[in-house]
């Protein structure tokens, strides 16, 4: 009878400590993932434990757990992938506290759909290698990537895997629909920039990487991976296109996950003060006020920012997925 008391204590107490743990999925790497957890296990005793995943390749995931969901939380999500999400069935609607705090240009009607923060989709360019590919240096205008001048030294994510990528596909589609043409004006913009692009990487960051070894000379991608390697003294410069995609990014708790609680728990501390500064220690900018910016980032001219409708982009996801496949012929690498 002892043997059997004690087992059970056993498991309750193994149990109790399985339970302060909070599994994220997230693209963001280790060290960032530490810097902003370490104030949250400090102050709950919950220790946060980030699975890096692209965007675009964490959705699959949680399409494939979804009778057995391994993660708690899912972070740096753009809402049109959070509301295609959610009408799956894969993440709840949740309304943290402080979403009360975040700014009116980051505020959504959706329970569902709460900012944390954002970064601008840049042009970025390695000073030394563009000399050696004898390139000009991107200066914003989407129109220039199609010069001859690029082709094969440009690299970006794939949409399939990436939402980073999704986001500059459906950027490319608004702009010529907002400019007074139609989709199809923009997959022809997009079938001629994929032949200028010599890799679509799998993972969103994966672009930064390359361009700041001088593999490639020019990238597209998000700007706080680009931010990141300027500190560290990588010849890599960023230009601001022109429209610009500058959609803050959220999270959700995965519905039915092993440790909801914690989840949410953890979507309340990112929006206070504490994660907000370590937000902007990453080249994150902060969607409360008051927190830390970048220092030394990057401005963005709110005319230049192009609204895109993310239930468009939602609903039309699958569609477009498949209409890029078939005008670029190419495959996530």
């Amino acid at each position: 009878m002892r043997k059997i008391i004690g087992s059970l204590l056993a498991f309750v107490a193994l149990s109790g400590a399985m339970a302060q743990e909070v599994i994220v999925y997230s693209p963001f790497s280790d060290e960032f993932m530490q810097a902003l957890s370490r104030p949250f296990t400090e102050q709950t005793g919950i220790r946060v434990l980030n699975i890096v995943i692209s965007t675009g390749e964490s959705q699959s995931r949680l399409r494939a757990e979804a009778a057995r969901p391994q993660a708690d939380f899912w972070l740096s999500v753009r809402p049109a992938i959070l509301q295609q999400a959610f009408d799956e069935g894969l993440i709840e609607a949740y309304t943290p506290a402080g979403a009360d705090t975040v700014l009116p240009a980051f505020q959504y009607d959706e329970a569902h759909i709460t900012a944390i923060g954002t970064y601008p989709l840049v042009f970025f360019y390695n000073t030394q290698a563009i000399g050696r590919a004898n390139v000009p240096a991107p200066t914003g205008d989407w129109e220039q990537l199609l010069d001859e001048a690029y082709r094969g030294q440009i690299v970006m994510p794939h949409p399939a895997t990436s939402g980073t990528a999704y986001s500059a596909v459906a950027t490319i589609l608004q702009r010529a629909i907002q400019g007074g043409g139609s989709e199809e004006d923009g997959w022809a913009f997009m079938g001629q920039l994929a032949q200028n692009v010599a890799q679509f990487t799998r993972s969103g960051r994966a672009p930064q990487a390359l361009v700041s070894q001088g593999e490639y000379p020019v990238g597209i991608g998000f700007y706080d991976a680009v931010w990141q390697l300027q500190q560290e003294g990588f010849p890599v410069q960023v230009v601001i296109p022109n429209p610009v995609f500058a959609e803050p990014y959220g999270g959700a708790v995965v519905a039915g996950a092993p440790n909801p609680e914690n989840a949410r728990k953890f979507f309340d501390y990112l929006l206070s003060r504490d994660a907000q500064d370590v937000l902007g220690q990453f080249g994150n900018y902060p969607v409360v006020a008051g927190a830390a910016l970048p220092e030394g980032g990057v401005d963005v001219p709110p005319e230049q920012v192009i609204e895109v409708d993310f239930r468009w982009s939602a609903e039309n996801r699958s569609r477009i997925l498949e209409t890029f496949q078939e005008v670029t012929q190419a495959d996530p690498q």
